[in-house]
């Protein structure tokens, strides 16, 4: 049984693009193991999860803290290297830049081949919090991309910009949901349980700022008719929680796994995918929302300036608005008075989804990778 070694500057709680990664390798017969930063508690600790040998290593770090974190991170290195030397494996699949620079040591001490797994562009998403390191953070990323022996991405065009420099091009794994479907019992059951009622505009994803987060939460009176829901974590929590005390119509459930956000998804009547597009990760990237809407046939209702909203549009499967509180409460406010235009949108969305981005394409494209670098490509 051929094993990888994958890593990971998170404590996989989990972390949805690796589950499924990983889930998938298993499935294809390989052995599965995640060296984890284990920056929530610090402990080095092993566990298995759905057949996932998971391997935790500390130091304790906290996560909205950039420069704790860049100075924590050679120790999770230093950590995760000691512990791979235990370890049995046959190829190295380092998860976002944070963890090239280990995947890179490991590879060149141990000769095994290298993937290297870009989530976003890395210098792009800390843009903000590193300043003026941002250019140098970006050299840096260009070279060590570079030296990986094959590299997978989750859009066409991070491909392209990973792709910069090597002799081969990234090859495309979309982070796309193994959605089935919802029955119309199993949503009038989710939204008693979670006490949403009326139009449901749902949002299910990061608390952080640049997601348009506030300006969610502040959009709609109760008079409007909207029930704003929103799941997840981060640093604009207190803000939602303030919110949600302050306004009947909106509802805070905190953090959800991705198996309940897919069905909270399905029992929104639209879909919530705003993101600032001054910051260029935002404009690359392939937001897990809009996919999990997609899959599930629900409309979404997005920004302009992103590449995902040509899409979108190109689609027919949702909204594309302005990034500002106005432009996008009147856009929800129309669509609400549509619903048969809404269920059209969800529906081209779905049929888009089953032919061009199901996970079965990039589950393919992930297996040939590994297939490819060990030998066993046929």
């Amino acid at each position: 049984m051929a094993s990888t070694l994958m890593l990971l500057a998170n404590p996989y709680r989990p972390d949805p693009r690796v589950r499924i990664e990983a889930r998938t390798l298993v499935a294809a017969g390989y052995r599965v193991q995640v060296l984890a930063w284990g920056r929530d508690t610090g402990k080095t600790e092993m566990t298995d999860e759905e057949g996932i040998e998971i391997i935790r290593v500390g130091p304790v770090c906290p996560f909205r803290s950039a420069w704790r974190m860049v100075s924590s991170l050679p120790r999770y290195w230093m950590a995760a290297l000691r512990a791979s030397r235990s370890l049995q494996f046959d190829l190295i699949h380092s998860h976002d830049l944070d963890t090239l620079p280990l995947g890179l040591c490991i590879s060149r001490l141990t000769g095994k081949p290298l993937i290297y797994d870009g989530h976003e562009l890395y210098s792009a998403m800390v843009k903000d919090e590193v300043g003026p390191m941002y250019r140098p953070l970006s050299m840096l990323e260009h070279l060590l991309v570079k030296q990986a022996d094959s590299v997978v991405t989750v859009s066409e065009t991070l491909a392209g910009i990973l792709s910069r420099g090597r002799g081969d091009n990234a090859r495309i794994v979309r982070t796309s949901p193994e959605a089935t479907p919802v029955s119309a019992e199993e949503i009038v059951s989710i939204r008693a349980k979670y006490g949403i009622g009326g139009f449901v505009l749902g949002y299910l994803g990061s608390l952080e700022p640049g997601r348009f987060v506030e300006e969610l939460a502040e959009a709609f009176a109760p008079e409007d008719g909207v029930t704003v829901l929103i799941a997840g974590s981060g640093s604009l929590q207190d803000r939602v929680k303030d919110a949600a005390k302050q306004r009947s119509n909106v509802v805070y459930i905190g953090s959800v796994s991705a198996e309940e956000a897919l069905r909270l998804t399905a029992a929104s009547d639209l879909v919530a995918a705003m993101m600032d597009h001054r910051n260029p990760n935002n404009v690359i990237g392939t937001p897990g929302k809009i996919l999990n809407s997609m899959a599930l046939a629900k409309p979404v209702v997005t920004n302009e300036g992103l590449e995902i909203a040509r899409l979108v549009e190109s689609v027919g499967c949702g909204v594309v608005t302005r990034y500002n509180r106005d432009d996008f409460r009147r856009s929800v406010l129309e669509s609400m008075k549509d619903p048969a235009r809404l269920k059209g949108m969800g529906e081209k969305g779905k049929n888009h989804f089953d032919k061009h981005l199901s996970w079965s394409k990039s589950r393919d494209e992930l297996l040939a990778v590994y297939r490819l670098l060990l030998g066993t490509d046929q």
